[in-house]
């Protein structure tokens, strides 16, 4: 097995089925099988076929965290404030709380706002009111991706050799367990965990659009 670091620019298609991947400088690298997990850049590469891919959009969160010297928050928590998802997470180790997350749909647009700072802290604030007292830390901003139900897309893409597994949209971490175990099953001919069926890349196909619109 060869293990390369180096951003991949293309899908490599021979015969109508992937055949490895094209990278930044010309390089090509060959495979049986190639897994795309590109997150919101998923149906960017070049090479693939038109409709190989679902379409994945970038969804920006912005994340504050903050810092605290006495105890203030003992585990995770999740609330909803007018509609507005919000989390706080505490980090034991150094006393640092992370406030998130905003969902927005800019584009690939990763700029940090006074409007999301405001708006987490708002939020934040609701469900406990000392948050604004803790030490500013730090602001950023990263992009989700959202497939267009917004589950993810694990399985066997239209193209012959090409396992696509992105879409995660809020839930990237938590699902990467599982998300693993599938693409693993997948990519090794194994026993595929039923779990994964309902999120199988051919539930976007025109034939299943069209059934399911009977």
């Amino acid at each position: 097995m060869r293990l390369v670091r180096r951003p991949a620019k293309g899908v490599v298609v021979e015969r109508d089925a992937a055949a490895g991947v094209r990278l930044e400088d010309g390089t090509v690298v060959r495979a049986d099988r190639v897994l795309l997990a590109a997150g919101p850049w998923s149906d960017d590469l070049e090479g693939l076929p038109a409709g190989t891919v679902p379409s994945v959009r970038p969804v920006k969160g912005q994340v504050i965290r903050l810092r605290t010297r006495v105890p203030f928050l003992r585990r995770c928590t999740r609330g909803l404030v007018k509609g507005s998802p919000v989390y706080l997470v505490p980090r034991a180790d150094d006393g640092e709380i992370v406030l998130g997350a905003t969902q927005e749909e800019l584009g690939f647009d990763r700029r940090v706002t006074a409007g999301g700072l405001w708006e987490l802290l708002r939020d934040a604030r609701e469900l406990f009111p000392g948050v604004t007292e803790l030490e500013f830390a730090e602001v950023t901003a990263g992009l989700r991706p959202g497939s267009p139900d917004n589950a993810p897309v694990l399985g066997h893409s239209a193209l012959p050799g090409l396992v696509l597994g992105t879409g995660h949209f809020r839930h990237g971490v938590l699902l990467a367990p599982v998300s693993a175990d599938v693409l693993s099953a997948l990519l090794l001919d194994g026993p595929v965990p039923e779990v994964a069926r309902p999120f199988s890349p051919d539930r976007f196909s025109p034939e299943r659009i069209s059934e399911v619109n009977r």
